[in-house]
């Protein structure tokens, strides 16, 4: 699985580098990687949703995506409480990133990069498994992130958010007696396959505009920080999830589908950190090239990271 994995990867990191030089030869700016967020945000990834629970109703379906729900909000809790360790500090100018750090460390790229890895690995049959990381990371996104971000909980963000909704909507979807007609699959499947490269175009195109944070001071300063962070969500938190989901995995071997479902899970945890945090630091007026350059950097090192523990978890979970 892990070949696969590496193989994806570097499809994937081909897409990027084209992004990368598309954005430097036409100094691409904010403007468009704003137009490309909020295009896979709210019009490819809602069509991806929809797309994945087009299937005939299947009971025992149903019920494994309630498994991987819970599961996920397990790895999630799990995720956040290394935050807490991780990003303590008493000093009073680094507090002020504890909070960009906390959310990096929780929430990962399970949309830009997991979705079109686990479709290249597992097919639609894992992206339907991937709903129920999806819904537990936007529920604690608007809910446990916002507040790290603005110190308040936002309940209209939850509720009217394209992919929460869309996920009802595809439930209801996959419990009617038929699925979409032709005429409206065709063109919803089409949309939902332009995710893995437009959402890589944009990482290129975030590389491009690369800025180092100055308000960190020095560079011995930024790569302390980033090292820290980086730490925490692609090692600690992978590790200590391979441990929880072996744990699974030996209480429910006998669950259908139950190894994939605990792989999916796996490679959206250890994916790198979420493109929502530089949009959410930008809103609430946090250091917008420091989340920038935790995303980037963490989403190279990725490349390195997965395959890695997606080769060590195929040795625990046989």
């Amino acid at each position: 699985m892990y070949l696969l994995v590496v193989k994806q990867l570097v499809t994937m990191m081909i897409i990027v580098i084209s992004g990368f030089i598309f954005a430097k030869l036409l100094k691409v700016g904010e403007g468009e990687q704003k137009f490309l967020s909020k295009l896979l945000l709210y019009f490819i990834n809602p069509t991806i949703i929809i797309n994945s629970f087009n299937l005939e109703f299947n009971f025992e379906k149903l019920k494994q995506l309630g498994f991987v729900f819970f599961v996920s909000l397990v790895i999630h809790v799990v995720m956040i409480l290394v935050a807490i360790v991780t990003s303590y500090t008493k000093n009073p100018e680094k507090k002020a990133y504890s909070s960009i750090d906390k959310v990096s460390t929780v929430f990962t790229n399970c949309g830009f990069v997991g979705i079109p890895l686990i479709r290249g690995v597992f097919g639609d049959e894992g992206v339907f498994y991937l709903m129920g990381y999806l819904v537990v990371f936007n529920l604690l996104l608007w809910t446990y992130g916002y507040y790290q971000m603005s110190g308040s909980i936002n309940v209209k963000k939850i509720v009217t958010n394209p992919n929460i909704i869309c996920v009802g909507l595809g439930l209801i979807i996959f419990c009617l007696p038929f699925t979409i007609p032709e005429v409206l699959a065709k063109p919803i499947s089409m949309i939902s396959d332009l995710n893995t490269a437009v959402s890589m175009i944009l990482i290129g195109i975030l590389f491009a505009d690369f800025k180092l944070p100055k308000e960190m001071g020095s560079g011995k300063n930024v790569v302390f920080q980033l090292s820290k962070v980086m730490v925490s969500r692609l090692v600690i938190c992978v590790l200590i999830n391979i441990f929880v989901l072996v744990g699974f995995y030996k209480l429910f071997g006998n669950v259908p589908d139950v190894r994939m479902m605990l792989f999916v899970v796996l490679i959206c945890s250890a994916c790198p950190c979420a493109t929502s945090v530089p949009s959410l630091s930008c809103v609430f007026g946090k250091d917008t090239s420091y989340a920038s350059l935790v995303v980037s950097v963490s989403s190279l090192l990725c490349m390195i990271s997965v395959p890695s523990f997606v080769a060590l978890a195929e040795l625990m979970i046989k």
